[in-house]
């Protein structure tokens, strides 16, 4: 082959002209709609036909030119639905290869209230795992219902961004424990921190390490992942899409104490309104992972998991703290993000 012919089989138009040949066409650089890769793939280029529009912010982007509210509705019914079936089903199932495991002592409801009010490590796994289902579910939503990619419930990239992520656990630990050490340092009485590791101890942080992080990306991913698309998607302004899946997030959690009910709705609009600023769920599951990992590790180290589990009521002054700790937070994810710059709109 001439060295003419080889420059006319590279693809450059004039020279293929000249050599009298037709150009050979170029591969965009980016396909329309990425495929997918992985044993799956069949399966999710074969439901995932719908486009992500670009040029949007989270909340919008499942705005789909078929999208439309009815659909929206059946996701979220649906989804509430099976939660609501699926995760008592796997708690339970959990719970009884555990009671087999142990011998089948007694009577099994005796050992299942044990493993979901906490008293036993394994109930982590138990109610951790069984919450952690909301990560498929949620998926399954956007790709069934929707016919969106999966990945859009991470970033508007597709995906979660770990680098981002990294750097937002590091300023959520950061802040968590400088209002801990604060709070602590002014309370009436002065400080009070007394090592009491309850019974178990070390099992319970080893499995609390393992687990809740699963836990709290999780509802991270229904409430302000799922939810908020599915109702963002109907709604122009993303407040529609906060407040609602907030209200959601906080009726779920099951207290009617005033304070406490502040304190989760506070947390729940806080990290919505981030996940519209940086385009993800990385703040809002940074700050849940910080503030269950850091609940759970010192009830073990200083009284028990159940107290923790057990709490349905707060007083206003710790409300104020917990929500004074999710603005500061809130403050730094957006300092840090200037810096950063995060991508806020689907490409």
């Amino acid at each position: 082959m001439s060295p003419r012919d080889r420059r006319a089989r590279s693809g450059n138009p004039a020279v293929a002209a000249q050599a009298g040949r037709r150009p050979t066409p170029r591969t965009p650089s980016g396909p329309s709609r990425p495929g997918f890769r992985g044993p799956f793939a069949p399966l999710l280029d074969a439901f995932a036909t719908e486009r992500i529009p670009s040029g949007v912010d989270y909340p919008h982007a499942l705005r789909t030119t078929t999208a439309n509210p009815f659909t929206s509705m059946v996701g979220v019914t649906l989804g509430l639905l099976s939660f609501m079936v699926i995760t008592p089903l796997l708690m339970r199932g959990l719970g009884g290869l555990y009671w087999l495991a142990i011998g089948s002592p007694g009577d099994f409801d005796a050992t299942f209230r044990a493993l979901t009010s906490y008293e036993l490590p394994f109930g982590l796994v138990v109610g951790h795992l069984g919450l952690a289902t909301l990560i498929p579910l949620s998926m399954a939503l956007v790709l069934f219902i929707h016919r969106v990619r999966p990945g859009i419930l991470g970033s508007v990239l597709v995906g979660l961004r770990w680098g981002w992520l990294g750097a937002c656990l590091l300023v959520a630990f950061a802040s968590l424990w400088l209002v801990l050490v604060v709070q602590n340092l002014t309370q009436p009485g002065g400080p009070s921190f007394a090592l009491n590791p309850q019974p178990g101890a070390v099992w319970f942080i080893v499995i609390m390490l393992l687990t809740t992080p699963l836990q709290a990306a999780a509802e991270e991913y229904f409430f302000r992942g799922y939810l908020m698309q599915s109702l963002g998607s109907m709604v122009a302004s993303p407040w529609f899409g906060i407040l609602t899946s907030a209200a959601v997030f906080t009726a779920f959690h099951g207290s009617l104490d005033p304070a406490l009910v502040l304190d989760r709705f506070a947390f729940g609009v806080l990290a919505g309104w981030l996940v519209v600023r940086t385009g993800g769920l990385e703040a809002g599951i940074a700050a849940h992972v910080a503030n269950n990992v850091t609940s759970f590790g010192l009830a073990a180290l200083t009284a028990s998991v159940a107290q923790v589990k057990a709490i349905s009521e707060v007083t206003w002054i710790v409300a104020a703290w917990d929500v004074g700790r999710f603005a500061l937070f809130t403050v730094l994810i957006v300092l840090l993000a200037r810096r950063w710059k995060p991508a806020t709109e689907t490409a």
